[in-house]
């Protein structure tokens, strides 16, 4: 699909169905063993439709790892003023505890990351990815310092936080998929906290004290 096209519901619920076969047979396979036929069959969708979709087969995780992105953003989003992040992320993973849905795409999310360091068109895909969460972090970094989403420190802020976020992701990723340590979402939260907060010279990561 072209970029300037609207995509309804159910469209973005086949994408994602897509993403989510092609992230497995990524993982199974490998990304030189996967075609576009054997994604199209997976989700039991023509290859023209697959191609409709999706611009290359390494492209198809992109609605599976934004999914992952999506759902910080709003959780940043609905971050109050008065709350440091670290006690923010604590009330969100109490009050909004993942679906083993959730839990299934974060697995496959990890897999496709530590992918990316010997797959170039996976790390393409996964860049972008991260390139439109730091589009959705401006408008939550200007809010927080009471700045113009055009500001240069609100814009250098949301290039730190991302790159902070990615290293974690990378990091965790690693550790619990390719190491087989157990990382707990309780570790995971503070690595992030400790990152936004490094990244952006404190600046952000407390409450809002204007």
């Amino acid at each position: 699909m072209t970029g300037g096209e609207a995509i309804s519901d159910k469209q973005e619920q086949a994408r994602l169905s897509v993403s989510r076969h092609a992230c497995a047979l990524f993982w199974e396979r490998g990304v030189s063993g996967t075609s576009g036929d054997d994604i199209a069959e997976a989700a039991g969708l023509s290859t023209r439709t697959i191609w409709r979709y999706f611009r290359c087969k390494e492209s198809c995780v992109e609605p599976l790892l934004a999914r992952s992105t999506a759902r910080f953003i709003d959780v940043l989003q609905r971050w109050p003023h008065e709350l440091s992040l670290s006690e923010h992320l604590a009330v969100v993973s109490f009050s909004h505890p993942f679906s083993p849905q959730d839990i299934e795409d974060e697995i496959s999310a990890m897999r496709i990351a530590t992918m990316t360091s010997s797959e170039p068109a996976l790390r393409t895909a996964y860049l972008m990815v991260h390139d439109q969460m730091e589009q959705g972090f401006i408008p939550v970094i200007a809010d927080r310092l009471g700045l113009p989403e055009s500001d240069l420190t609100v814009r250098l802020s949301a290039a730190a936080i991302t790159g902070a976020f990615r290293v974690v992701d990378e990091d965790v990723s690693r550790a619990v998929v390719i190491d087989g340590k157990k990382v707990t979402a309780e570790q995971t939260l503070a690595l992030i906290d400790r990152a936004i907060r490094e990244a952006t010279n404190g600046r952000l990561g407390g409450p809002v004290t204007r």
